[in-house]
């Protein structure tokens, strides 16, 4: 049997052979076009000059500055050297056009070669190796004129100069600019410490005291000190309130009602109106004794008692005010009545009860201020932050600071003993041309044989690496690895029975002699294995369309019938039409009409297959467009219990997981889902998708199988044997040294 990756080649190949033959049109027509150019022209002679330039000593150096320029100088690039200043410069010196100029960078007549870096002769030359550091530090430049030996000479000679100069103008630029730069930066830097020392003189004005209170433990003197206070005043007042209550038992009167006693009775005008109230109720009762109640003198005794008592309680109301005085003149009489001692007793109730208020208050004013000095102890830990956090921000604007001024100090002084970093080593001399051999004339057939077979090495190239991106599960064995990493069971596999595509091919082993049959009951018996409870509610579906889902369904159906199981296969795949007429079944077309009432009406519904014994079907009313709500509907529902307890075996057959998610819908009415796989068209990322679904929504996973397994033939089939924890492991007999099971038809 071939390896996998082999098969995905092939496979690949024969998917993709017009894309293959596309990159080798490709090559092989590069490979032409390089073959038919015609050869280059013969070279032209020309005169060739070279000169040396060294890396100047440089005179001690007293700052850090000069030191670092000094360092950078000895690492100069290519394009340091032919900058645009030494090609302006050098222009100007030649009085070349920059036409010229031009010319002389497009056909590379100016040549560098650093230290450490070899010129074309001395590649050529097989000599051995020297150390680096035996060999001096020179730069070595090469230019070539097609004119005159002169002229080669002049212009390399020009270069060296200006590369010279510019060497010592780049070292005193760059000190130029980072004094400017620092300069620049000292001011912005001066600012920000004037900003921080500011902050920080700011917050000491504004919270010193604070923090001068708490370190010199004055903070803590108010505290105790108000403290003291409180009980001090507490205990004052305990002795006002004692004396208090004494009082109010002896007087029988509350502090308030002793001030409208006292108010009352030191009254002369409510003594003397008293007294005449006395005098006309005592005259009303002798004068009752002999006068009738009608008499005329009786009523003018009345009308005089009714006038004072009004004008006893006019004068109580001034005394006392509104609100306060019961407004019945005997109450008024009764209140105001207290002799000497019990007045002097009430009024020294009234002096306590206004000692008690000041206490009182002089008592929360204590508090009050106890608090404050605790809210700004509290506030100490928040301050004292503050103020380091100010003082480390000065500090570090100071630190920035001098550090800028010394580099500035530093920068100044540098500058003062900058020099270039070159010199010329060895001025520009002519040096003869070697003699350059004719090219020789270029092999076309060859060319053009190596571009197709470079265009055929490409082509399959593509055309592996398609098959390498390709997360398509080609083969039976990549499923079998696919389904074990990911921990699911492999209850069955499945030769191919011909093209779902063509409607002659018999998909169906609905008859005992077929030789397909095997397969699906070694399937079904593995799902019994599971238990006949875990089993008895299947949810059969798959990854992705075009699977073989529901020809699985059909025939794992029709081996549980064989097998004398009462079986119901229940189309649930609402979305698309009914395919009942595989075996013979006219579906009821009234029933896409009101599909409610057709699964209401169960055994109306559910119909007997024809030449198949115990297999019932209940086709599907679709295609639908609420087919989720009618499978979430209480008619259906009721029809999957109701079906549980009528048949032994139940299988659903519902949509792929990439249309939709009414498997899952499902699920939980069943006792598992089957996966249906097939090489080809089962995707690994998808499959892998899925896998993370079931186990995050803790979906029960029965097993999977892989249908249309190409390597399965007629007179052999895979065993699939059980361990103890319910896990498949797969071995192929295809050969007369392993066991075969042949299948009897």
């Amino acid at each position: 049997m071939a390896p996998p990756i082999l098969k995905r080649f092939l496979i690949s190949l024969e998917q993709n052979q017009l894309i293959g033959f596309l990159v080798f049109l490709a090559a092989l027509g590069a490979s032409v076009l390089v073959a038919m150019l015609p050869d280059p022209p013969p070279p032209a002679p020309t005169y060739r000059s070279v000169g040396q330039l060294a890396f100047r000593t440089p005179p001690p150096s007293f700052t850090s500055a000069g030191t670092a320029i000094q360092q950078q100088g000895r690492t100069i690039s290519k394009d340091t050297l032919l900058s645009d200043r030494v090609r302006e410069r050098t222009a100007q010196r030649l009085k070349f056009t920059p036409q010229q100029m031009s010319t002389i960078w497009n056909n590379n007549r100016l040549k560098i070669t650093l230290p450490g870096e070899k010129t074309e002769q001395e590649g050529n030359k097989a000599t051995k190796p020297e150390p680096t550091d035996s060999k001096p530090q020179f730069i070595t430049l090469e230019y070539t004129d097609p004119v005159s030996r002169t002229q080669s000479t002049a212009v390399l000679q020009a270069f060296m100069d200006e590369m010279v100069d510019y060497s010592r103008w780049l070292n005193t630029y760059q000190l130029r600019s980072k004094i400017e730069a620092l300069q620049k930066r000292l001011g912005e830097v001066k600012g920000d410490l004037t900003l921080a020392e500011k902050r920080f003189y700011d917050y000491i004005s504004q919270q010193g005291t604070e923090l001068l209170a708490i370190q010199d433990g004055s903070l803590f003197s108010g505290i105790t000190s108000s403290q003291q206070r409180q009980r001090e005043f507490k205990l004052a007042l305990d002795e006002v309130e004692g004396q208090i209550e004494n009082l109010v038992q002896q007087l029988g009167l509350t502090p308030q009602q002793a001030y409208t006693a006292v108010a009352l009775s030191a009254d002369p005008i409510l003594a003397d109106l008293r007294a005449r109230i006395l005098g006309i109720e005592l005259e009303l009762e002798r004068r009752r004794l002999d006068l009738k109640p009608e008499h005329p003198t009786i009523k003018q005794l009345q009308k005089e008692q009714q006038v004072n008592d009004i004008l006893l309680q006019q004068r109580a109301q001034e005394l006392i005010g509104k609100g306060d005085l019961a407004q019945v003149p005997s109450e008024i009489r009764k209140e105001g009545n207290l002799d000497p001692n019990r007045q002097e007793l009430a009024s020294r109730l009234l002096v306590l009860e206004t000692q008690r208020a000041g206490l009182i208050k002089q008592l929360e004013s204590t508090i009050k201020t106890e608090q404050e000095l605790r809210d700004q102890y509290n506030r100490y830990p928040d301050q004292q932050l503050k103020q380091a956090q100010l003082v480390q921000a000065v500090e570090f604007q100071r630190v920035i600071y001098q550090n800028i001024l010394t580099a500035l100090v530093d920068a100044q002084a540098a500058e003062a003993e900058t020099v270039g970093s070159l010199s010329i080593a060895v001025p520009a001399i002519y040096q003869k041309s070697q003699e350059i051999a004719p090219s020789a004339h270029k092999n076309r057939l060859l060319i053009i044989s190596a571009g197709g077979a470079l265009g055929l090495l490409a082509g399959l190239g593509v055309i592996f690496l398609l098959a390498l991106i390709d997360d398509r599960l080609h083969t039976a064995q990549e499923l079998r690895a696919a389904l074990t990493e990911r921990e699911i069971s492999l209850l069955g596999e499945f030769p191919q029975m011909g093209s779902p595509l063509n409607r002659d091919s018999n998909l169906m082993v609905d008859d005992l002699d077929s030789p397909y049959l095997p397969y699906y009951e070694r399937c079904r018996s593995n799902l019994r294995r599971l238990g006949s409870d875990t089993s008895k509610v299947i949810v059969i579906t798959s990854i992705s369309n075009g699977e073989g889902k529901t020809i699985t369904a059909y025939n794992l159906a029709i081996a549980s019938a064989f097998a004398g199981k009462r079986t119901l296969l229940i189309e649930a795949d609402l979305r698309m039409p009914s395919q009942c007429s595989l075996i013979g079944i006219t579906p009821n077309q009234a029933s896409s009409v009101e599909p409610l009432k057709y699964y209401a009406a169960r055994s109306e519904a559910i119909q007997l297959v024809p030449g198949i014994a115990n297999l019932y079907v209940l086709p599907s009313p679709g295609p639908q467009r609420q087919a989720s709500a009618i499978l979430e509907s209480s008619e259906f529902q009721l029809f999957l219990k109701d079906a549980r307890g009528r048949f032994d075996v139940v299988i659903i057959d519902t949509p792929s997981l990439s249309r939709c998610n009414d498997p899952l819908l499902l699920e939980p009415f069943s006792d598992g889902l089957l996966l249906v796989t097939c090489p080809g068209m089962t995707r690994s990322s998808l499959l892998q998708e899925a896998v993370n679904q079931f186990t995050e929504a803790d979906i029960s996973v029965l097993g999977a199988v892989i249908n249309r397994v190409e390597d399965l033939g007629s007179d052999t089939v895979s065993e699939v044997i059980f361990d103890v924890n319910g896990n498949a492991n797969q071995t192929e007999q295809a050969s007369s040294e392993t066991r075969e099971t042949k299948v009897e038809v």
